[in-house]
């Protein structure tokens, strides 16, 4: 890796609170899924906060706590990154360093350290070992996996030297990283929507002479073809590069939890997601995803979780991202333009805002009944159409500007 690694990395997910008593505190494990182990099974999907088993749009809306150190710099990272998020495109290679970025060399990227971390608190968890194994530094790219029976883990890099490739040798360890079957290649689009019977765990369903479950580890994806690319979910990140963009694995992953429960794409209970910028908060409200600023660690999403529709799908519930404000961060103030289908509409109704709120869209906003801007209520609206049913209520300040994103 051709940047200085930063003494902290990204820390491990870690839990704040457990909504369902039959949920057991874990430290989470993109490719895999946050409660997923031998504590909750291996086999546990987890789906944003909102989703209760029901299919259509999962609004997931991300509010900065208007205490938070740098609550008005992180503004535009955050816009970015919902646009990333709703964009929904796979990027290779999505690694820039020196001259390719405008990362200061002494500074780590604050947008690309909190996609990573809003990928925590939207269900997913990182594909490789990462510090919550307690491995040493240089044994964590491996493939996430459960110690097995022997309670050790096995690390064996097989003949390519390569950690996390598909000729590793892990003796009994349990694989937690998802795959397409017979294809054992995370930088790749998948031939097939991911769901049952085309997603597997299963070792045997990996193509003829692999071994383990390759996983979306940059030294991994350059033997593979895909130069400066890796996962945003991987763990790690160093001074002086933006990952901005999300990968196929990335993606493919949140596909199959958007297979809903019954893990069949296609059908009544699948879902997509809708990310919201929602402003500054002195409270949660009806915020998703709350960003808050501290003076320790580096960046960590604070979860709960419910089981729904059994014991193997489980929902986020009050999300919390921190990060450690004392460290050096660079805030990217360049805006990432352009729309996609995500962005087509959105509509309000019923709800009160009484914070300051950002609502974009390609198409459409519709604002109708009960929809309220309270007193204290700033909303900026950015489309190129917006509408206001009866029984709206606007008593604090509501700003059109009619333009395309």
């Amino acid at each position: 890796m051709n940047a200085a690694a930063v003494g902290l990395q990204r820390s491990a997910l870690a839990l704040a609170m457990v909504i369902s008593a039959t949920l057991t505190p874990v430290v989470a494990k993109a490719g895999a899924f946050v409660f997923a182990g031998e504590a909750n099974g291996l086999d546990v999907i987890t789906h944003p906060f909102g989703y209760s088993g029901v299919g259509g749009t999962v609004y997931v809306e991300v509010c900065i706590d208007s205490a938070a150190a740098d609550a008005r710099a992180m503004v535009q990272p955050i816009l970015n990154i919902v646009k990333e998020i709703n964009f929904f495109e796979a990027s290779s290679p999505n690694l820039l360093f020196g001259a390719d970025n405008d990362v200061p060399a002494d500074a780590v990227d604050f947008e690309s350290l909190t996609l990573h971390e809003l990928g925590h608190c939207i269900g997913l968890a990182h594909p490789n070992l990462a510090t919550e194994s307690n491995l040493p530094a240089d044994q964590r790219d491996f493939t996430k996996t459960t110690v097995g029976a022997d309670t050790a883990y096995a690390l064996d890099s097989g003949a390519d030297g390569l950690k996390g490739s598909a000729d590793d040798q892990r003796g009994d360890d349990v694989n937690l990283h998802w795959f397409e079957a017979g294809v054992n290649n995370p930088f790749q689009t998948p031939v097939n929507a991911p769901g049952a019977g085309t997603y597997t765990r299963d070792l045997t369903q990996l193509p003829a002479g692999d071994l383990f479950v390759a996983n979306a580890d940059r030294t991994v994806g350059n033997s593979l073809g895909y130069p400066n690319t890796e996962a945003v979910m991987q763990q790690g990140q160093f001074f002086d590069e933006d990952q901005r963009r999300l990968t196929a694995d990335d993606i493919a992953t949140l596909q199959l939890g958007m297979a809903g429960v019954d893990e069949t794409p296609g059908t009544a209970d699948d879902y997509d997601i809708r990310m919201i910028y929602g402003g500054q908060r002195t409270s949660r409200g009806n915020c998703e995803i709350m960003i808050q600023s501290s003076t320790s660690g580096f960046g960590v999403c604070f979860i709960g979780g419910a089981f729904i529709g059994g014991t193997k799908h489980v929902q986020l519930i009050n999300p919390v991202y921190e990060y450690n404000s004392e460290i050096n961060f660079y805030f990217n103030q360049l805006a990432r333009l352009g729309c996609s289908v995500g962005d087509d509409a959105l509509a309000f109704a019923a709800i009160v805002h009484a914070d300051t709120q950002f609502h974009e869209a390609c198409m459409q906003v519709d604002y109708r009944n009960g929809y309220e801007v309270a007193a204290s209520g700033e909303v900026t609206v950015v489309a190129p159409a917006v509408s206001f049913g009866p029984d709206v209520a606007i008593s604090g300040t509501l700003r059109v500007i009619s333009a395309t994103p």
